[in-house]
């Protein structure tokens, strides 16, 4: 009898949480982390998949099995983001330890700790050729690291406020940033100036992205919608909505023309770019969903969640 019972002599009820039925696009369910899954993204080829998680752990996969293959430790608090490097032979990490952390794939063993932002990491990124990484913080800047031996290059300031989001151009000239700014930034690679400033109206941006060909940005927030816009104007051409609560993440898929998104209504969603159709919602994490991406054939979105779990889904 619990204590509750002995003072009201009743039986105490156990609640329990709804069941949720599982989408039958759902290919596996990856389980092993102890706590939220933050971050998830594909290897290049499309055969591992990295993920980050509150339980301060970097754990790496293999899809078709679905199993661990490394799990990671090093960082001291929770792991918000990660990333694959392009050449498929290294990830990294960002946490609310402030630091940016480089891993070897082959072995797991921590290759740098990069040490530079005053509070917690955001977002990183690779560039396309693999040599850099960029990271934002809270601490309102961004930074450029020399992925081979994990020093500093350099460090861009501009924003006022908390940065969330980063993103390479796909031909690695631009990136783009934006967080608890109604504004996204344009900055130049090679010159770290601010070159375009996009009004968007969002008191709070999670995540930002170019489409595959750089002509568009998409991004969403705190308002539940997600917004696509012209890359080269900042025109806002089409604003998605279905999601229920704050959109956390988004990804294209390969060809640009699909758009996936993850939200805290426990949903992942899949929308036609050009007519800003929703096509399809994936249900099946029960709890806030954190983290979203395409596989580079583009046939399976991978998803990681509150619950503690990563879910594949197939794209038909």
């Amino acid at each position: 009898m619990g204590f509750l019972s002995k003072i009201f002599g009743k039986k105490e009820v156990e609640l329990k949480r709804p069941q949720v039925r599982e989408d039958e696009a759902l290919i596996k369910t990856l389980k092993g982390h102890e706590d939220r899954v933050l971050g998830v993204r594909f290897s290049p080829d499309g055969k591992k998949l990295v993920s980050g998680s509150f339980d301060e752990k970097v754990m790496l996969w293999d899809v078709e099995r679905g199993q661990a293959l490394h799990t990671m430790a090093g960082h001291t608090t929770w792991v918000k983001c990660v990333d694959y490097s392009p050449n498929g032979d290294k990830v990294a990490s960002g946490s609310i330890d402030s630091t940016v952390r480089i891993w070897d794939v082959a072995t797991g063993t921590c290759l740098h700790v990069c040490k530079g932002h005053d509070t917690e990491v955001r977002m990183i990124a690779f560039s396309p050729d693999g040599r850099t990484l960029a990271s934002c913080s809270r601490d309102t800047t961004l930074k450029f690291w020399d992925v081979e031996s994990g020093k500093e290059l350099k460090t861009v300031t501009g924003h006022k406020s908390y940065i969330e989001c980063v993103a390479y151009s796909h031909d690695g000239k631009k990136i783009v940033s934006c967080g608890e700014e109604p504004v996204v930034k344009i900055w130049d690679v090679e010159t770290g100036k601010n070159i375009a400033n996009y009004k968007t109206g969002d008191t709070l941006s999670h995540y930002v992205s170019f489409s595959p060909d750089d002509s568009l940005i998409a991004l969403c927030g705190r308002d539940a919608r997600v917004k696509i816009l012209d890359a080269s104007t900042g025109g806002i051409l089409k604003v998605l909505e279905g999601h229920e609560d704050g959109v956390r993440s988004l990804c294209f898929n390969p060809e640009g023309t699909l758009l996936a998104s993850a939200a805290n209504d426990e949903s992942v969603r899949l929308w036609d770019v050009r007519s800003g159709t929703l096509l399809h919602t994936y249900r099946g994490h029960t709890h806030e969903v954190q983290s979203v991406d395409i596989s580079p054939d583009g046939r399976i979105i991978a998803s990681g969640s509150d619950d503690f779990k990563i879910k594949l889904w197939g794209i038909k």
